[in-house]
């Protein structure tokens, strides 16, 4: 299961939120690494096979796997918030802004003819929705969802249990302009990522009332406004499908359904070596990728990634609330080690990830990280009142002993804890690995806090700045597992979000890098790349690091 903080707008909805992944680093890596690593700067944006919709086949289906069925259809909810329902429900939702290979935002002119700052004083957005564009059941798609989506996500109505505010509470109104098809979007303040707040919208008997927002798609889809409508969701056979949407006002699907399907990751290369699924996300898993170069016509795909490795140290209680224990467990651990582990072995660059913010390679990138220093730990220990007393830490007669909560059958997460456990195990600091059921770690463990320390993959957007945000501010932000905050974050990224001149923008977010090393709630591992195999024939679909995915055009080649 993959939370997504990267694979932009690949696979990612909602652009104005980072998504959670599970799994991501070190899958299974028993093959010996290979020197075939390549520098990340001549790895492409996108590397699936193009073909324009007179190459592609009319009809078809395509199997795509997904580690568990979402626990809720509603990406806006924070339950919602993870890569494989974000996967699913993005063959259904569009909105007026979609991502391009570069990974700036354009027009979508399915849903709408312009979108654009017509004022910067205040600033002021204009949209014009197509008219033809409708949900499902042929309900126009209007000002009005706009006007309740945004009230759902803004923070006004605690009752609504969202992903994040972050750019909602920003807007002072939404109204009609000329028509209904005219959104008026005024903010309060200035929000330099403005676009990120339309690449969908919710229906307006979704968004306008929280019971439907928080519980009503536990089971169900929620309404169709793109290319596929959920048909069925089969909880015997673990299966998702969605079918063209016979209401599609855009260019016709070349394919006639999708069909997602759950299944563990340790079983989806063998799936996809048996034809079961028509694609497999290798990411850094050395198994993977070698089952898949033993796979017949199987295209192997890598791009460069957004998606980050971490480990966040839950400082509500407990030995981690001491902000020297966290700096000792960032500087035991051997984050070079665990790089290398995960990506030399399917062929792309190993390197850390030291900026919560950007990437490595993404403009303002800075690596502030706190360096591989086991004797730096040991005084970070000593600073916070622990003696070494044999091969253990002591304080107050208390041992030091640490858990990593980890969900079962997730290859990638269990090795990373596991290397986490023997590199502070070495250390003298004890690590018991606390396994549990993949459905709900996240709705169970990771949100309501019940953990010390757990490790998946932040998967973000083309917009770094803004969507990092609710990761660590504030402190009861829906995103914010790590118990602790710097109150002087808030001030900082609203001088960012506020900053529409790049350069100066980036320059904050440096700040804001170096403040949150400082008190370390989670330190970043590894960038993860973005490696795909594809069955032979399958295009428009694969690696890539930005771009959104056109499913009217998803299909098989034409032979």
């Amino acid at each position: 299961m993959r939370m997504r903080n990267a694979k932009a707008f690949g696979s990612l909805a909602m652009l104005g939120a980072t998504a959670l992944i599970v799994a991501g680093c070190t899958a299974g890596n028993t093959t010996a690494p290979t020197d075939a690593a390549t520098d990340s700067t001549q790895l492409p944006s996108t590397d699936w096979v193009r073909a324009d919709a007179s190459e592609v086949q009319d009809g078809g289906s395509v199997t795509l796997a997904v580690s568990a069925l979402p626990v809720n259809f509603n990406i806006y909810q924070i339950d919602g918030n993870d890569s494989d329902t974000n996967d699913i429900v993005e063959t259904t939702l569009g909105g007026p802004i979609k991502i391009d290979e570069s990974g700036s935002p354009v027009l979508n002119e399915d849903y709408a003819s312009s979108a654009e700052i017509t004022s910067e004083d205040p600033q002021v957005v204009e949209v014009r929705l197509n008219p033809e564009a409708v949900w499902e059941d042929g309900t126009p798609i209007t000002v009005a969802d706009y006007v309740a989506t945004w009230q759902a996500n803004n923070g006004s109505n605690a009752e609504f249990i969202n992903v994040s505010t972050a750019g909602w509470d920003q807007i002072e109104s939404i109204e009609e302009g000329d028509d209904e098809y005219h959104v008026v979007v005024t903010f309060s303040s200035v929000y330099a990522d403005w676009q990120s707040l339309f690449t969908s919208v919710l229906k307006e008997s979704v968004a306008s009332d929280p019971a439907a927002f928080n519980e009503g798609f536990l089971t169900s889809a929620m309404p169709s406004s793109g290319p596929f409508v959920i048909t069925n969701v089969d909880t015997t056979g673990q299966i998702v499908t969605a079918e063209r949407n016979p209401l599609w006002w855009g260019e016709t699907p070349k394919l006639d359904r999708i069909l997602f399907q759950a299944v563990s990751q340790d079983q989806q290369g063998s799936s996809f070596a048996n034809g079961e699924i028509d694609a497999l996300y290798i990411s850094s898993n050395a198994d993977l990728y070698e089952t898949a170069q033993g796979v017949d016509g199987a295209d192997i795909q890598a791009t460069n990634g957004l998606t980050w490795t971490h480990v966040t140290m839950n400082a509500s209680d407990g030995p981690l609330a001491d902000v020297n224990v966290r700096k000792a467990v960032a500087s035991i651990v051997n984050r070079e080690q665990i790089a290398a582990a995960a990506n030399t072995p399917v062929g792309v660059p190993a390197v850390t990830q030291g900026d919560y913010i950007f990437m490595a390679g993404q403009e303002g990138y800075e690596d502030a990280a706190l360096p591989y220093d086991p004797e730096a730990g040991a005084a970070f220990l000593e600073e916070a009142g622990y003696t070494q007393e044999g091969e253990e830490w002591v304080r107050d007669g208390e041992t030091l002993e640490l858990t990593v909560t980890v969900p079962a059958d997730t290859a990638t997460n269990i090795q990373r804890a596991e290397q986490v456990q023997a590199d502070l195990g070495e250390f003298g600091i004890p690590v018991e690995l606390v396994t549990v059921p993949v459905a709900g770690y996240f709705s169970d463990y990771v949100i309501p806090g019940d953990f010390e320390m757990v490790s998946f993959s932040w998967v973000g957007t083309a917009f770094p700045i803004s969507t990092a945000e609710p990761l660590f501010s504030p402190l009861d932000s829906e995103q914010n597992f790590t118990g602790t905050t710097e109150e002087a974050l808030g001030d900082l990224w609203d001088r960012a979000n506020s900053e529409l001149d790049p350069q100066a923008r980036i320059e904050i977010a440096n700040e804001i890098n170096e403040a949150i090393w400082d008190y370390v709630p989670m330190f970043p591992i590894a960038p993860l790349p973005e490696v795909w195999a594809v069955a032979d024939g399958l295009v428009n679909y694969g690696a890539t690091q930005f771009e959104t995915i056109d499913w009217t055009l998803v299909g098989w080649a034409a032979e």
